[in-house]
């Protein structure tokens, strides 16, 4: 599908509120126009009130002019590597073989909208050499915008006194944009869909066929952007790998089930435990090679961290100290490191908190499920070591005969799905909380506020999700009761993603248009162009929030992982979880605003959140086999004691010697797993000889160049 000339497609909206007089729109218009964007005006009526909408977009040759200033990176198609784009040398990276292309070659969707946002982002409201316009004389007397950092040049930073050097708006209030937003001038800054290329990635991917586990990575991207083309790539990379422990535990169940074991006697399970963390390494050490190789297709692979965090822009609510920046020498907002460390503080012991009603809330839901109970084994609780978490007020409901019943087909389930609801609840909670706490923490930009708030809402969550599954595998040290808490809990969440995901945005999406959305089989630059009415629904559509997608994503991972001798099925329930998952968020993205196009080298944050849950599974796989469960008992029998209840207990005398031995066979797992991992080269053989070929080509360029400014000069002394 080839796009449509870009000074005909609209591809950002802002929306107006109604404190924006037709003046200040007027000349914000210009103030856009002036700097090489192309504005088009929609007006929007909501019953007595109305709006103005702008819609956005640039010529093709402002677009070239902001890939080379930033420095992006393209195929040039005559060496066949990544080269930093030249406006002077574009005939060099027009490849017509790209997907979802303009008719040049150069740029897709996502560049369109990455392009066009950084050159909208740099609209200042004052020219450059000016001191004063309509603009900022409007927005000074009749919105009293009187924080730009231009204020202070004029008045000089020497005459302010240090407290009155504190700005409220942020770094960048002398970019329009961020005055808008930081004055309730404007309430939705989006970008617009395509809607046919819309169309057609949303249906190659939700009505792929049944047995296609490969979403259409390349076309993601051109739309959609790196952030997301690298999360269904990952999606894609994950389902494909978790055939072998599905397939391997399938027979590991089937062999138990004819051998008439249980989970807490298989003695074939710890292996499979095993395997699985090596499985996982290799898993992650791949999917590393992976990125990069996506990465280097894509433009982005030398992106340092330091580069990545100066792309993406400050944070609009961030404030600070105005100072002469020691490294531009000019004006900029500063908030000191020493500052924010008692905010941390704050975050720590808030979150602290509600980690412990969450403890408290697990305490009792397993008491409702039956799963604490003293009397099963009486060497460890007795009178004189009464059980701390057992409530019998509680417990006696799991009774036989009562509401419920742990014997029941049926209402055994209740408390497991009351805690499912629980936990969806408090993590609705914590995800206010966590953006409140993150935004007292005063982040200076956007990436750096996203991990923070990564971070917390993973710990929560995480612990949220596990906490039980701990509780029953390392306090009480029960693996049966483990393994029916993780396969319930694990079934009813994947139930929970499928209805939220699939079935009810398609029953909404029913009640609002009075149908499901269809294709059509127009390609035409219409198709290109959202309606009137598509523009105003876009403006109210809800954002699309990748946090979600990718905390399911690894905690289904620790699933898998961290509880492989517990639960070796989880694999297959997360293949088909996975199936599922892909089409609804493909589904999802169609229906949300667009997300912006941030470039990006790889997950993230989220990629070493991954690998703690990966190298975290060689220790608690030891520990399910080694004290959890009877699963050792066949090769150390007599390191254990068994008990007339069942009960096997470590023996006395010899339980260091088997303390000993699960310590030291985790050390050697990650002895191992490092050596495995370290032994396979991070980026393909083939990625670094482009990468080889590309400095080489750059050096012998540079070579040429001065030989030539040698070859001049040698002339110009010579006349």
């Amino acid at each position: 599908m080839e796009l449509p000339e870009v000074e005909t497609t609209p591809i950002l909206l802002l929306r107006f509120t109604s404190k924006s007089s037709k003046q200040l729109i007027d000349l914000v218009a210009e103030r856009f126009q002036d700097e090489g964007l192309i504005v088009d005006r929609v007006n929007e009526k909501n019953g007595e009130s109305s709006s103005v909408i702008l819609t956005l977009t640039t010529t093709q040759e402002h677009l070239e002019e902001q890939a080379e200033l930033g420095h992006y990176m393209f195929l040039n198609v005559q060496s066949n590597v990544t080269e930093c784009f030249e406006v002077k040398k574009r005939h060099r990276f027009c490849d017509r073989s790209k997907p979802h292309c303009d008719k040049y070659g150069l740029f897709q969707a996502s560049d369109w909208l990455a392009l066009t946002t950084r050159l909208f982002n740099g609209v200042t409201v004052l020219r450059s050499g000016q001191t004063e316009n309509k603009l900022s004389n409007l927005l000074k007397d009749e919105y009293h915008a009187n924080y730009l950092l231009s204020d202070f040049d004029e008045i000089g930073l020497e005459k302010i006194s240090h407290s009155e050097r504190w700005a409220d708006h942020g770094e960048r209030s002398d970019y329009l944009r961020h005055v808008l937003e930081i004055y309730g001038l404007v309430d939705t800054i989006t970008p617009l869909h395509l809607p046919a290329m819309r169309r057609e990635i949303t249906l190659q991917t939700t009505l792929a066929p049944w047995y296609s586990i490969n979403p259409p990575v390349e076309n993601i991207k051109a739309y959609y952007g790196w952030e997301i083309g690298l999360y269904f790539a990952w999606m894609g990379f994950l389902t494909r790998w978790l055939f072998f422990p599905g397939v391997l535990g399938l027979f590991i169940y089937i062999l138990r089930i004819y051998r008439n074991d249980t989970i807490d006697t298989d003695e074939y399970t710890p292996f499979y435990g095993l395997v699985c963390f090596f499985w996982a390494v290799l898993f992650l050490r791949f999917w590393e090679r992976e990125e990069h190789r996506l990465s280097y297709h894509w433009g982005t692979f030398p992106l340092t961290a330091y580069e990545r965090q100066k792309y993406f822009a400050k944070r609009i609510d961030f404030r600070g100290f105005v100072r002469v920046s020691p490294v531009t020498g000019e004006l900029e907002t500063y908030f000191p490191s020493f500052r924010r460390r008692p905010r941390y503080l704050v975050s720590a012991a808030v979150t602290l908190v509600m980690l412990a009603v969450a403890f408290s809330i697990m305490i009792l839901s397993l008491n409702l499920q039956g799963y604490i109970r003293p009397q099963s084994n009486p060497s460890r609780w007795h009178d004189k070591n009464k059980h701390p978490f057992h409530f019998p007020s509680f417990a006696i409901l799991a009774e036989e005969g009562q509401i419920f019943d742990s014997k029941s087909e049926w209402r055994v389930y209740i408390p497991t799905v009351l805690h499912v609801a629980c936990i969806f609840t408090l993590n609705n909670i914590y995800r206010l909380v966590a953006e409140k706490l993150t935004n007292y923490e005063n982040h200076e930009t956007e990436r750096s506020h996203e991990h923070s708030l990564i971070l917390k809402r993973f710990l929560f969550e995480a612990f949220d999700c596990y906490v039980a599954l701990f509780y029953l595998a390392f306090y009480e040290r029960d693996v049966v009761r483990l393994r029916s808490e993780l396969a319930t809990v694990f079934q009813i969440d994947t139930l929970r993603r499928f209805l939220l995901e699939c079935v009810v945005p398609v029953i909404l999406l029913w009640l609002k248009l009075g149908r499901v959305w269809l294709p059509s089989n127009k390609n035409t630059v219409e198709e290109f162009r959202p309606s009137v009415e598509e523009i105003v629904r876009e403006a109210d559509m809800g954002a699309y929030e990748q946090f979600d997608d990718m905390m399911e994503i690894c905690i289904q991972l620790g699933y898998v992982t961290l509880f492989a001798s517990a639960y070796p099925l989880a694999s297959l329930v997360s293949i088909l979880a996975n199936w599922v998952e892909v089409r609804s968020d493909a589904f999802k993205l169609a229906f949300c605003q667009r997300p912006m196009a941030n470039r990006s080298s790889g997950l993230g944050v989220w990629k070493g959140l991954f690998a703690s849950v990966i190298w975290t599974s060689a220790l608690t796989n030891c520990l399910i086999a080694g004290f959890t469960s009877d699963q050792l008992v066949y090769y150390l029998p007599t390191f254990y004691i068994g008990e007339a209840t069942g009960y096997r207990e470590m023996g006395h005398d010899k339980g260091w010697v088997l303390v000993f031995v699960m310590f030291g066979l985790e050390r050697l797992l990650l002895v191992s797993g490092l050596l495995v991992y370290n032994a396979i080269p991070e980026v393909a053989e083939d990625i670094l000889e482009c990468i080889e070929r590309r400095q080489f080509i750059q050096s012998k360029a540079a070579e040429e160049t001065k030989r030539e400014e040698r070859r001049r000069s040698s002339i110009k002394k010579a006349k």
